[in-house]
């Protein structure tokens, strides 16, 4: 049998305190932060199936073909280009990160937008784009696949 006494002094009680409280705010912090990952911009970032990724899109006011018009698997960098800083700037826009993914295999789904404002030919020109890893939306973009097309987050130009 093994008795182990100290001498509490005022250091050892502040000390002990403040490791406690510590405990306390991480008990609520992280907690905090997992519900938060559970949902970007207002919405649910679940995608085991389409209907959950063509509701993330119509979220934002987009109607889409309910197929996707390209399914494909990428692997985010390990060290971002230019391209890839510029990109995830928009991700950051709108709440995501892409670079705790880095190294990481994802899936890429693009589906046609039929309602784009103020292009005729939307259905055939613009795509909304969702990444996705481990069953979840880690990020988004709408984009013209024309020669001098455009690419924006998700809620470009919404308020709410």
């Amino acid at each position: 049998m093994f008795i182990y006494s100290f001498k509490a002094n005022r250091k050892v009680i502040i000390g002990v305190g403040l490791v406690l409280l510590a405990l306390l705010i991480l008990a609520f912090v992280i907690p905090g932060r997992a519900k938060q990952s559970n949902s970007v911009l207002g919405v649910s970032l679940k995608a085991e199936s389409n209907e959950q990724r063509l509701a993330f899109i119509r979220h934002f006011g987009y109607d889409v073909i309910s197929e996707p018009v390209e399914i494909k698997d990428i692997v985010i960098p390990e060290q971002f280009n230019d391209t890839y800083i510029s990109y995830n700037e928009i991700q950051v826009s709108q709440g995501f990160d892409l670079s705790k993914y880095k190294g990481k295999s994802a899936k890429s789904y693009s589906y046609a937008v039929t309602n784009y404002p103020g292009v005729s030919d939307s259905e055939k020109t613009v795509r909304a784009n969702l990444i996705v890893y481990d069953s979840r939306i880690i990020a988004g973009d709408v984009c013209s696949v024309k020669l001098d097309g455009f690419m924006h987050a998700l809620n470009y130009g919404k308020t709410g």
